[in-house]
């Protein structure tokens, strides 16, 4: 009584069969099980991508020429890995490819001189660009310290507008990590600096720097009106807002000079006025913390803008 059934029940099976041979084979024989494997964002709704590289995800990602910098190799990795910050970085992008949780990191692999402590911090040996740059102004044959031995750093500051600002500073090996970890506590409480550029763009000229509020440190030259070698001479000096808080000596008569000339105005250090540094200031406190000595205390003289350290 079945045997009506039997027929349409085979040529069925048959259909079934041959359409899955043709699916098969115009889907290069790829199983759902392979398709999820290569495809697992789209099989199992996951956005983690990893070793992808910014080309692929369409990103750009815009430098700052006030920093001189150097190859660096550009990988991604989920966000929620464990980054060693001394050796990476986060940088944020603006891009409109959907990459979920990715953070694009710039490794050290391609510098591996390069010493990273947070995004925007970081030093490293002088390359020839930087030493293209300063040789025979700010670094000149005869100089107490090797090119071997100062670093590049490049940092953000917070400027007087509130503005975030890169900036850049030769120092001593000897107090780079220093000046990372004070800088970065400066900027991060907002502590406000005019300007952090190299003192070969006033052509080594530390009364044009001063002027201009510049902040500074590697410079080969002599204490003024002496002919003793500076600390910054060696990379171990760091003038903070110089124009604010001048360099005072004291003559027989009683009188005073005071540099730069313009700033006589904040000689008088128990006016209150801003960019004032004193016992009180949150750079005073970071620098004594990190093993400096303060300009400020000296009796022969005062210097408050200058902060030094010895090796």
């Amino acid at each position: 009584m079945y045997e009506k059934y039997w027929k349409p029940l085979l040529i069925m099976m048959g259909v079934i069969v041959i359409s899955s041979i043709a699916a098969r084979s115009l889907n290069g024989h790829e199983t759902l099980s392979d398709y999820a494997s290569k495809n697992p964002d789209i099989a199992y709704g996951s956005s983690s991508v990893s070793s992808t590289s910014v080309s692929d995800l369409g990103v750009n990602i815009a430098s700052d020429s006030s920093c001189i910098d150097s190859s660096m190799a550009i990988t991604t990795i989920d966000a929620s890995s464990d980054i060693d910050s001394s050796e990476k970085t986060t940088l944020e992008t603006s891009s409109d490819a959907a990459i979920g949780s990715t953070s694009i990191i710039i490794e050290n692999e391609a510098n591996p001189d390069r010493i990273i402590y947070h995004d925007g911090f970081y030093y490293e040996p002088i390359n020839e660009a930087v030493k293209a740059k300063i040789y025979n102004i700010s670094y000149a044959d005869g100089c107490p310290v090797d090119l071997s031995d100062l670093r590049y750093c490049c940092l953000k500051y917070v400027d007087f507008d509130g503005n975030t600002q890169e900036g850049e500073m030769i120092c001593n090996k000897a107090i780079a990590q220093d000046v990372m970890e004070i800088f970065y506590d400066l900027y991060i409480n907002e502590y406000q600096i005019e300007s952090i550029r190299l003192i070969d763009e006033f052509n080594g000229d530390d009364t044009a720097s001063m002027e201009a509020n510049n902040t500074s440190c590697f410079n080969y030259r002599v204490v003024e009106g002496t002919n003793t070698l500076s600390r910054h001479a060696y990379g171990m000096a760091i003038d903070l807002n110089p124009f604010y808080n001048p360099y005072i000596t004291y003559n027989n008569d009683g009188s005073t000079n005071c540099s730069p000339v313009g700033s006589r105005q904040y000689e008088d250090r128990s006016q209150n006025f801003p960019y004032k540094i004193d016992e009180n200031d949150l750079a005073y406190k970071l620098f004594i913390e990190h093993g400096f000595t303060w300009g400020g205390n000296w009796n022969s003289c005062k210097d408050y803008q200058h902060f030094q350290k010895k090796e």
